[in-house]
């Protein structure tokens, strides 16, 4: 029999056994049980007195001895559901601590071609129709990889009906200009690092022999990282 089932929903070894060797004995004394189960004296007081907490084992006395009864299989399931109201009262509190963590600055690095198409990807996984997708692009890698792979990705924030617009370097016009979905306004100024930010998330990218990525999270830097683009976006 497979008990990695009462593993995973919350019994130890101890219990397992001594809840198989009741149901296979019925109502049994403690050394009918200690011998089936092949357990120690101190280990199956520990295990039963555990078993009877979760509803699973019950007891009746006779001749003052403790004569044990496993409880029908059934009851896993009101064990469960016990379990689940018992999550649902401590959820709300969980969910809090939770925000606080969302809260906090996060900093994730990628490396490689294959690691920067990862951290583009993340940074639109949770956007919905109607976001926004701000980037700056300094200069653009012209590797086949990656113009076939920025082609893919913006037929990615089509579907997902994002507004791009974007604020590019003179010289990377004609890359950017094959791509009819984007909006875009052109500086003859030096511009940032390529930057691309979507909802509460920024990637700054460095291209190059070899490419690499930053994911920030942080409300503070992106709302401020905004508020440049559109001074940038808005002088153009």
């Amino acid at each position: 029999m497979n008990t990695k089932i009462l593993e995973d929903i919350g019994l130890t070894q101890g219990e397992i056994k001594v809840y198989l060797a009741l149901l296979e004995l019925g109502s049994s004394t403690a050394g009918s049980i200690l011998e089936k189960a092949n357990i120690q004296n101190s280990v199956f007081h520990f295990c039963v007195n555990r078993l009877i907490e979760k509803g699973l084992v019950s007891y009746t006395k006779k001749n003052n001895f403790k004569v044990y009864q496993a409880a029908d299989p059934e009851n896993f399931k009101v064990y469960l559901k016990d379990k689940e109201k018992q999550i649902d009262l401590i959820l709300p509190e969980l969910k809090a601590k939770q925000s606080i963590a969302q809260e906090k600055q996060e900093v994730e690095l990628f490396t490689g071609v294959k690691g920067v198409i990862t951290l583009l990807n993340i940074l639109i996984k949770d956007a919905k129709r109607g976001d926004e997708f701000l980037f700056i692009t300094p200069e653009q890698e012209n590797m086949k990889e990656i113009q076939d792979f920025y082609l893919k990705y913006d037929a990615k924030r089509k579907d997902k009906e994002l507004i791009t617009k974007g604020v590019a370097y003179k010289k990377v016009k004609s890359l950017l200009e094959k791509r009819k979905y984007l909006k875009v306004k052109y500086s003859d100024q030096p511009l940032p690092a390529n930057t691309g930010i979507c909802n509460d998330k920024m990637a700054i990218i460095s291209w190059g022999e070899k490419p690499s990525g930053v994911l920030i999270k942080s409300r503070n830097i992106i709302e401020k990282q905004k508020e440049f683009f559109y001074a940038l976006w808005n002088s153009l």
